[in-house]
């Protein structure tokens, strides 16, 4: 089955709420499937493109416009001493008017039109890239809760191996009651912790399916694991450039368009108004009117020399505004370059630990089965190899736990930059 047929398949079973056998999906399919059924992501989209429909409306402030009347009206007059007289009266006209000069106000509502696109863009980019991680986070808990469970259910073996090889050497006196009953504590343990890492697949269900916006009786399986690109050990990222294409960067000097566009716009009342109108019309008693044809064209300037305070005071209230953007602009940089600069490290230093974590994982492995062997040959006292066991199932589950960090370190670093795997 192809990706297209696989993603139908499991849409059919999402809208029947039919119970399947798990429906298996890759990490793509995933995606495909939170970006189709997140709501969030949807209702960004639809705002990022009403934005762009405001601009269009904008730009009608440029073009002439036109308009067309049509009024009837029945008059009835009656002199004095005579008798009344009543007259239909029709008339229609056709007028076009076209702004030449505003005081640059029609530029300053442009510019914030386009202050409100790249805002709604901001907010997209930040949606997607928080999709992104909630979704590598969910698969990343998923992943962890499958292999802990795996990795639960195969210690639980092993304590009850080691309680049986212990109670043979007791039943042939070579071992105490103390490690006896220390043994079948730690299978009671063992018992606790897959009851635990079961709790935890469930949960783990429950939160990829949120993520997803699926119902809960969906089955599903994610069946490969998403690949971490690991940082470049010789090159770090060059932060300053980074800051610049985060969302939060975009969306405060989107903010500080705007209020330099509405500093504009306020100082537009200063200036003149200049308009150029032309009308033709007609008018007469019978409909439709052919009669007092009249044609006019017109210019006219418009300028208003005092309006109570109001441009003054607005004037100055929006230049204190763009200072307060600036600012918060400048305030937002440093801050996105301590997020930047700790997600990053967070992340090499989360790779580097899985590394570690391998290494001490495998020389445990290698200790565990000479330690095994060694008190099964009666070389070894009971003591030292359950050091040697333990350290070998807490290295077991340090690790699974090292892959996840991993996994969200790298979600991390990409939310902070404000990209991910969502397109």
């Amino acid at each position: 089955m192809n990706k297209k047929n696989a993603l139908i398949v499991l849409s059919c079973a999402l809208a029947s709420n039919v119970a399947l056998a798990d429906q298996k999906i890759t990490f793509n399919q995933a995606i495909d499937l939170a970006v189709r059924n997140n709501l969030e992501v949807q209702a960004s989209y639809e705002a990022y493109k009403a934005s762009g429909l405001d601009k269009k409306s904008t730009r009608s402030a440029f073009l002439p416009r036109l308009s067309g009347s049509l009024s009837y009206e029945k008059v009835e007059n009656e002199p004095n001493g005579g008798n009344s007289v009543t007259t239909d009266g029709y008339s229609g006209s056709l007028t076009l008017s076209q702004n030449l000069f505003n005081g640059f106000a029609d530029m300053a509502s442009l510019k914030i039109a386009d202050s409100k696109i790249a805002t709604s863009e901001a907010n997209l980019q930040e949606t997607k890239s928080q999709i992104s991680y909630d979704l590598k986070n969910a698969v990343a808990n998923y992943f962890y809760a499958k292999d802990s469970l795996t990795l639960s259910s195969d210690i639980k073996k092993r304590r009850e191996d080691n309680l049986r090889m212990v109670e043979l050497r007791f039943e042939n006196g070579r071992e105490n009651k103390g490690s006896v009953l220390l043994s079948k504590a730690y299978l009671e343990q063992a018992k606790l912790d897959l009851i635990k890492a079961q709790n935890a697949m469930n949960t783990s269900m429950t939160y990829l399916r949120r993520v997803l916006n699926i119902t809960d009786d969906t089955p599903i399986e994610i069946v490969d694991v998403p690949v971490v690109d690991e940082p470049s050990s010789t090159q770090t990222p060059n932060i300053n450039s980074l800051i610049e294409l985060t969302p939060e960067a975009k969306r405060f000097k989107a903010t500080l368009a705007n209020a330099s566009a509405t500093l504009e716009s306020s100082r537009s009342g200063f200036l003149p108004s200049w308009n150029l109108s032309a009308s033709v019309g007609k008018s007469g008693t019978d409909f439709f009117p052919n009669d007092n044809k009249r044609l006019s064209v017109g210019t006219g300037i418009t300028w208003s020399f005092f309006d109570g305070g109001k441009d003054f005071y607005s004037t100055n209230s929006s230049a204190l505004l763009v200072k307060a953007a600036e600012k918060r602009l400048e305030n937002q940089n440093l801050e996105l370059k301590r997020v930047l600069t700790d997600n990053y490290n967070a992340f090499v230093e989360a790779v580097a630990t899985v590394k570690v974590s391998t290494a001490f994982l495998e020389a445990s492995k290698v200790r565990a089965e000479i330690a095994r062997s060694k008190y099964n040959n009666g070389l070894s006292n009971f003591d030292d190899w359950d050091i040697i066991e333990n350290d070998l199932i807490t290295r077991q589950k340090d690790y699974t736990l090292k892959l996840r960090d991993r996994l969200i370190a790298e979600a991390s670093w990409e939310r902070s930059q404000g990209t991910g795997v969502i397109p």
